[in-house]
């Protein structure tokens, strides 16, 4: 099974493959991390308006409303995986959750994906596809 992290989440969505998504995890935290990047791209990017980002993040909360939430536990093994990775707590949470439930984390963050492959299969969605994967265990 697959762990999909917010930036795999809105790859696929703006890639319309959205069915692959609905088979998979995600962590309890993903609504509120893609909200911020929706955010993000109206307030700070200024790249989308006030109402094509309330489409966006109407469409993306229904997938993932969709999808099998799992909640990120172990905070203190999730803030010692962000400070000896270099990581964001948010991504961290991704990477123990995949570790611990023992799921392929699909991510398009570059640092998540390096630091994750050390451990645990980690795929990018623009090879997921194609059957390639890096860092198998």
């Amino acid at each position: 099974m697959r762990l999909y992290d917010s930036s795999a989440i809105i790859n696929l969505c703006a890639q319309r493959k959205t069915d692959e998504l609905l088979e998979g995890y995600t962590l309890d935290l993903a609504p509120y991390e893609i909200g911020n990047a929706v955010w993000k791209q109206v307030h700070i990017h200024k790249t989308i308006t006030e109402e094509e980002a309330n489409t966006t993040l109407d469409a993306l909360t229904e997938i993932i409303k969709n999808m099998k939430s799992i909640e990120a536990e172990e905070p203190l093994e999730i803030l010692r995986i962000a400070i000896e990775g270099d990581l964001t707590y948010y991504d961290a949470s991704y990477l123990h959750t995949a570790i611990k439930n023992d799921l392929a984390l699909i991510t398009d963050d570059q640092k998540l994906h390096t630091v994750a492959k050390k451990y645990i299969e980690t795929i990018k969605t623009d090879t997921q596809n194609r059957g390639k994967t890096e860092g198998y265990r």
